[in-house]
This record gives structure tokens, C-alpha cells and sequence, in this order.
């Protein structure tokens, strides 16, 4: 958000700055200074690690710095004063400051140092409301880890929403009121919160804008009564009878995870997915990795989507191993017997048949060698020792 910092509104006439006084309880000030850690050099003088968010302010209704830089001198150090939830302030940003107890409460000090609460919003821009010092400045100081960016806008409002935003484009909406991209003529009163990290670009920061989830880095929408208009990555469901439909036509309760990359990760017990209707998955390849066992049920299970659209012959089942076996086992013992016949056949006159016999007692030991590969009641060389089926 670059800033003309030049524009000064200026006082009516013959009005004037008041300055602070012991019976105001808040008052606006300007961030000289933030401490946040042990690096910064004044960190133990201001009480160590309860010095966190501390700031050096300077009253906004007393000029007393003429340094070069219109920061070198501060008017004291103001404390967070929520517990909780916390904005850090950046540097020339404006606060408002209350007084309040200090540490010292149990000796009678009822206003024993100051503390700051908001951030005044002057920009309307949830980037930052910092001013600069002189009037002269092309662009302000915002301190050490944050540089200003001209093309983070802030959310578009709908009525009654409720909206957490920070600096670089996330935001928190509770929302249902008025019509939104997610909206439409049945869902007003319809709640729907919606958590993104990051915007989709913009060419300028003042503009405010809708969450877009296409765009948006990373997004988690929950509904109750809407349509998000997702894309999705990949589309294709082959498998199915009655395709469901997609999020950008379904209406009503769901929730939406979108980014470039998702990771679930239990870390003690299961993940579980359950569903009253269908789990689609897919992409260019899914894989699955099981240390132990992998098991699929269902009454009816096909591999491939002609196995479930074909017809008649054309939709082949499985057959079982062991059972193949021992059909195949009875098939061989009897060609095994008659291999064996025809090595002992003899002609009418009772007369070898050497050609005959050698070829029948050949096939007979071929045929042995064949049968004892098979084993229907255990592992053998002919089935899976890693796929089993029912």
C-alpha cells in the first residue's frame, strides 16, 4: 500500500492541539520502538521476557522530537493491554494508550504505567496505518520485518460481517449477510466462515476485494447454504455410476480445503473418513502404503471401470487360488494316469509300442513336475503371497 504520506488534513481555524492531561484516559500516540526479544538493547530495562509487544511512544499532542528523523525521542514505554489477542504495532503506526496498574497493584497503584489497545485504523487498510513523521516523505518507516506493499488490499464487507485480517493478505470472515461469490437468493441469513491465507494478486491495495479460492493460496471455506466456486485440479470419475456434483454446482453444507499441497498426519491414532454416500479420489496417481496389511471390502469390488460397466462373459470375475489349484491337481492326476497308461501301452499281440511308451512316460513326469507346483492349501509358485481375495 504505497501512500501519499504528503496529505495532511488540517485543523479548523483557531482550533488547537490540547495536550495531555492527568483526566484523559486515552490518548493517541505514535510507535517510536517495538521490543519483541532479547535482541533488541533495551529488553531488560523494561522488564525482560514481560517486555514482549512493548512499545516507545510518542504523544501525538506533544511535539518534543526535532531529531532529523522525527523518532529518536520518545515520551515512554506503553505494554499490551490484552491478554489474549494481540496486534503488534509496527513502527509509525498510531495507537491509542490507556492507563492503567503496573505490577506494583497490591501498593496502590491504580495507574502505575500506560498500555495500548488499537491500532487506529487510518488507512482503512489492514496493512499497516502508519504515518510518517515529516511532511515531506516520500514513504514511511514501518521498522525492521515488514516492507510495505502496495497490493495488499483489504476484504470487501458485507453487512453484519465479523472479519479478522491481517498485514500480508490473511483474513477470517464471519459471514451470511448481504451476497457474496458464495451467495445466492436462498442463503442470505446463511452462515459461512471462510479462513484464507493470502490474496490473489491485485495491481493497487485500496480496492477491497472478495476471498477468491481459486486464487488464494490456502483456503478452508465451511457453509451451510452455499456454493463455492471451486475448480477443480482433476475431474475425472470413471468409476462412477452417477457422477456427485462438483463443488462449483452443489449447494448446501460442505466444507472445502484448497491449496497447492494438503497433509493430514495423525500422530497417535487413526484417520478415519466416513461417508454416507461416496469418498472420490483421484489424480494422476494414487498411492497407497500399508507396514502391515491393506484391506478393501465391499459387496462388489472391480478393477477398472469396464470391469463395472461391462456386461454378461464380457465382465470377467476373479477366480480363487486354492480352489484353481485343486481343479487343476484333479486335471493333472488324470492326465498323469493316462500319460502313464499310454507308457505301458502294448499292442494286441502284446508287443511294446516304443514310440508311444516313451512319449506317454515323458508327458507323465512333465505333467508330475507341473502338479507338484501346485499346493491347494498353502503357499505354492502359482499365487500371490501378498494379494488374497474372498
Amino acid at each position: 500500500m504505497f501512500q501519499d504520506y504528503n496529505f495532511r488534513s488540517s485543523l479548523p481555524a483557531g482550533v488547537k492541539n490540547t495536550p495531555i492531561t492527568d483526566r484523559q484516559s486515552s490518548v493517541p500516540a505514535r510507535v517510536i520502538d517495538v521490543i519483541l526479544d532479547g535482541n533488541h538493547p533495551e529488553f531488560l530495562n523494561y522488564g525482560g521476557p514481560s517486555a514482549m509487544g512493548a512499545i516507545k511512544y510518542r504523544l501525538l499532542t506533544v511535539n518534543n522530537d526535532t531529531s532529523e528523523t522525527g523518532t529518536e525521542t520518545s515520551d515512554g514505554v506503553a505494554y499490551p493491554l490484552d491478554i489474549n489477542i494481540r496486534t503488534v504495532p509496527l513502527k509509525n503506526e498510531v495507537v491509542i494508550l490507556t492507563k492503567g496498574p503496573d505490577q506494583n497493584i497490591d501498593d496502590g497503584a491504580p495507574t502505575g504505567r500506560m498500555y495500548y489497545s488499537t491500532v487506529v485504523s487510518i488507512w482503512n487498510n489492514p496493512h499497516h496505518g502508519a504515518y510518517p513523521v515529516k511532511t515531506d516523505s516520500p514513504d514511511v518507516d514501518l521498522g525492521e520485518g515488514i516492507d510495505e506493499e502496495g497490493t495488499l488490499a483489504p476484504l470487501q464487507l458485507l453487512p453484519g460481517d465479523t472479519t479478522i485480517e491481517g498485514r500480508l493478505g490473511q483474513s477470517i470472515r464471519l459471514s451470511g449477510g448481504g451476497q457474496g461469490p458464495w451467495s445466492e437468493g436462498g442463503s442470505r441469513n446463511k452462515p459461512i466462515i471462510i479462513l484464507s491465507n493470502g490474496q490473489a494478486e491485485t495491481q493497487e491495495g485500496f480496492s477491497p476485494l472478495f476471498e477468491n479460492i481459486d486464487e488464494d493460496p490456502t483456503s478452508i471455506y465451511l457453509t451451510s447454504d452455499h456454493t463455492i466456486p471451486l475448480t477443480l485440479s482433476n475431474d475425472k470419475r470413471d468409476s462412477y455410476d452417477s457422477i456427485p456434483d462438483l463443488p462449483s454446482s452443489y449447494r448446501g453444507a460442505q466444507l472445502l480445503f484448497n491449496s497447492n499441497r494438503i497433509t493430514i498426519n495423525s500422530k497417535l491414532s487413526d484417520v478415519l473418513i466416513s461417508s454416507a454416500e461416496s469418498v472420490g479420489i483421484n489424480g494422476t496417481s494414487i498411492n497407497i502404503d500399508s507396514t502391515d496389511y491393506l484391506c478393501l471390502d465391499a459387496d462388489k469390488m472391480y478393477l477398472g471401470s469396464k470391469a463395472r460397466i461391462n456386461e454378461g462373459a464380457a465382465k470377467q470375475p476373479m477366480v480363487l487360488g486354492h480352489r484353481m489349484e485343486q481343479f487343476l491337481i484333479d486335471v493333472l492326476d488324470q492326465m498323469i494316469s493316462l500319460a502313464s497308461a499310454i507308457g505301458t501301452a502294448k499292442t494286441i499281440k502284446g508287443d511294446a509300442l516304443p514310440v508311444v511308451n516313451k512319449e506317454g512316460l515323458t508327458v507323465a513326469d512333465v505333467l508330475k513336475q507341473k502338479r507338484n507346483h501346485l499346493n491347494p492349501k498353502g503357499a505354492s509358485l502359482l499365487k500371490s503371497k501378498k494379494i488374497f481375495v474372498e
